[in-house]
């Protein structure tokens, strides 16, 4: 029988070599070795293709489609092996093409939002701990732009306490920055660090909780503040999208210079290119209405025709 578990680390190692971080998709390999392994498959016709495709049938399609894009790609370095395997055609399993409109909030509800943080928290059963760190999780997002992953990634150590600057390594685009803290945070993290200083070691993550956690909470706010949801919107990331917008709005208005201040933007969010950003041009030339004129003068170049550049 082919030895898959030994031609699915070449594989990983082919990869990298080339340049590909292939770490999400390690974990898609391993699932497709076992399933060939467990199924005594030799040869990978297009019938073990399709019938692998309909077992993850639950699954979103996006991510469908993006296993079996590990899975077209496995089949190809076996061919390169000379090892027998159906290749699979490009375009059968496609992503849905993702048109969300980012839910950019307005300074009011930032502040209602504020303000319904702890009132939440008392209304339904959480311990000391949770009512201590949500809200400080909340204001960083919205106050940072950073992205939930990377707040919850975050060990002490990453941490210069008496500086308020935060070192984030190995986020989303595989960049390296450091983030100054707005002052009321630093306050905020600061006293939370001295009270809970018990649980850190230099290994510790600064916050113990879990992404799906806070966006239950998250979600409630929402509701205590009548801001409504459905199944696609807002979302926790649309805070993100707001501090970007906000940042924006700010630049605009005290006419800074741009050339200067776009690439400080683009560090701090870990934004891989300027071009990035042309999606927040979009959504402020459409939502700051005061600001048309110099929206005109400082973003008509940058703002794209199409962008699907939303993260």
């Amino acid at each position: 029988m082919c030895n898959y578990h030994t031609l699915g680390n070449d594989f990983l190692q082919y990869k990298r070599f080339l340049g590909y971080k292939y770490k999400t998709d390690e974990i898609v390999i391993k699932e497709i070795i076992k399933y060939l392994e467990n199924n005594n498959i030799n040869i990978i016709t297009k019938e073990i293709v399709e019938d692998y495709a309909r077992i993850n049938s639950n699954l979103s399609p996006n991510t469908i489609a993006r296993n079996m894009g590990v899975f077209r790609e496995f089949c190809k370095y076996l061919k390169l092996q000379k090892v027998e395997a159906y290749q699979i055609p490009n375009g059968i399993y496609t992503r849905n093409s993702n048109n969300y409109i980012p839910y950019i909030f307005s300074k009011k509800e930032m502040k209602n939002i504020y303000n319904s943080l702890n009132s939440v928290l008392n209304s339904y059963r959480y311990n000391y701990y949770r009512k201590t760190i949500y809200p400080l999780i909340i204001k960083i997002l919205y106050q940072t732009g950073m992205r939930i992953g990377e707040v919850l990634s975050l060990k002490i150590n990453d941490y210069d306490i008496e500086n308020g600057i935060l070192y984030i390594k190995d986020p989303k685009n595989n960049i390296e920055r450091l983030i100054c803290l707005p002052k009321n945070i630093i306050v905020e993290l600061n006293n939370y660090i001295s009270k809970f200083n018990y649980l850190f070691t230099e290994n510790n993550v600064i916050f113990n909780a879990k992404s799906n956690a806070i966006e239950k909470y998250f979600y409630k706010v929402l509701k205590e503040v009548n801001i409504n949801r459905t199944n696609i919107g807002p979302r926790l990331h649309d805070l993100r999208h707001t501090f970007v917008v906000h940042r924006i709005e700010k630049y605009a208005k005290e006419q800074v210079d741009f050339n200067a201040m776009l690439p400080v933007l683009q560090a701090h969010l870990g934004h891989q290119s300027l071009s990035s950003l042309t999606y927040y041009f979009h959504m402020t030339e459409h939502i700051l209405k005061d600001i048309n004129k110099v929206s005109e003068e400082y973003f008509g170049y940058l703002i794209p025709k199409g962008s699907d550049d939303n993260e």
